[in-house]
């Protein structure tokens, strides 16, 4: 069965995340899953035993979870299948094992903004180095944002893709498919830029990729790509904003991060990321 994988801390934003997640769930007919992982603490043996502690906490992790997962039960009548799982271990490690073996679709996790840019750019979030590694779609769910049926999508796109059926294209129409909604495919160029003859291929090119597709297409001139983004996104009515994650050269991929952070602590919806 699809499912969808919620890491659970036992925070408000996580808890936020999974409210979207019941949602999206409810929609697509799919099951959830729970997650909760600790890092192995660190301890000294001669005072504690290592993998007693490390069994206590799961016990007390399940627990827990199985009580959220009752009372998700219990709250919404129209939800399928709540499993629960609570592991010990490296974060990523262990959420790229239960996407291999569960048959994940999406993961959907929150985000809490920073107040200083050094949070922003340093410090960033799992959310966030997390969508540069899974295999599958994540959600990347704003404090306090409440679930809303998927009707538009924000979809920022490059003139860089491939002409031999680009991955990313292939992955936004499926996406689109399956909520039935609205795409908006945002071409971001630098002020003053003249579109040349290459990019020219490349947007007739994708025009004609998503010809059978619901969409519209916007160029959007700004210098800062993120700040394109995210005006658009304040001056539109759109549900989620795209953003593909590709494996750029190291100083591009330097700049595509950043921008992916400034859109996943900056935008007022849901940030959704797959690696192409």
């Amino acid at each position: 069965m699809n499912s969808i994988l919620v890491p659970i801390d036992f925070s408000e934003t996580s808890e936020n995340a999974l409210n979207y997640a019941v949602g999206l769930a409810n929609y697509l007919s799919f099951k959830i899953i729970l997650l909760h992982v600790d890092s192995i603490p660190l301890v000294n043996n001669e005072f504690q035993d290592l993998s007693y502690v490390i069994s206590k906490s799961k016990e007390e992790n399940l627990e827990l979870l199985k009580n959220k997962a009752k009372q998700l039960k219990k709250d919404d009548f129209l939800i399928g299948d709540v499993d629960y799982f609570a592991e010990s271990g490296d974060f990523k490690s262990t959420i790229e094992v239960f996407i291999s073996e569960k048959n994940v679709d999406f993961v959907v996790m929150g985000i809490t903004g920073h107040d200083t840019m050094l949070g922003k750019f340093l410090l960033g979030s799992n959310a966030v180095s997390l969508s540069r590694e899974i295999s599958v779609p994540l959600f990347i769910i704003p404090k306090n944002y409440k679930y809303k049926k998927i009707q538009s999508i924000a979809y920022a796109s490059k003139y860089d893709i491939a002409k031999n059926e680009p991955e990313g294209l292939i992955k936004i129409k499926n996406i689109n498919s399956m909520f039935g909604s609205l795409l908006n495919v945002l071409h971001v160029i630098p002020d003053n830029h003249l579109i040349n003859e290459q990019e020219s291929i490349i947007g007739e090119m994708v025009e004609q990729k998503l010809d059978q597709t619901n969409h519209k297409t916007y160029i959007l001139t700004d210098n800062n790509v993120s700040s394109a983004i995210l005006d658009f996104v304040n001056n539109h009515d759109v549900d989620i904003v795209v953003l593909e994650q590709k494996d750029y050269p190291f100083f591009e991929n330097l700049f595509h991060v950043s921008a992916t952070k400034e859109v996943a602590f900056n935008s007022s919806i849901p940030l959704l990321t797959f690696h192409v």
